[in-house]
């Protein structure tokens, strides 16, 4: 197979010779890579956000699988969601809470009067 541009022999799937190919690679400038072009590439590549992205196989494997989700990165309609529903939550309880400490005193008195009558009754059964 012949190359489109010249007539050298075609080395590459896209119908290009050696040379063609790389002066084509060098015209079009960087690309954006898929996440299995970038993983089966032997080298460095810049990520869309600029951070360098390294093979770091072995390094990888050795280390745990431990993630740690960072709350920066979302936007600020899901962190005022996640707020509020916290909120929503921490007054639930605190006014259950209350409740109880209020009603406290009446649930104790009324454990009183049933333990007084259960003691009389006992007596008077005994008599």
């Amino acid at each position: 197979m012949k190359c489109r541009y010249c007539d050298n022999e075609a080395v590459y799937p896209d119908g290009l010779c050696e040379r063609c190919h790389q002066a084509e690679v060098e015209n079009r400038g960087a690309s954006v890579l898929s996440d299995d072009e970038r993983d089966n590439f032997k080298g460095q590549t810049i990520n869309e956000d600029g951070t360098v992205y390294e093979e770091k196989k072995e390094q990888e494997e050795s280390q745990s699988n431990v993630h740690i989700y960072m709350t920066h990165g979302l936007p600020l309609r899901i962190k005022l969601a996640i707020g509020f529903i916290i909120f929503c939550v921490l007054a639930i309880i605190i006014s259950a809470l209350g409740f109880l400490i209020l009603a406290l005193p009446y649930l104790l008195g009324g454990a009183v009067i049933i333990l007084v009558y259960q003691i009389v009754k006992t007596l008077l059964r005994h008599r």
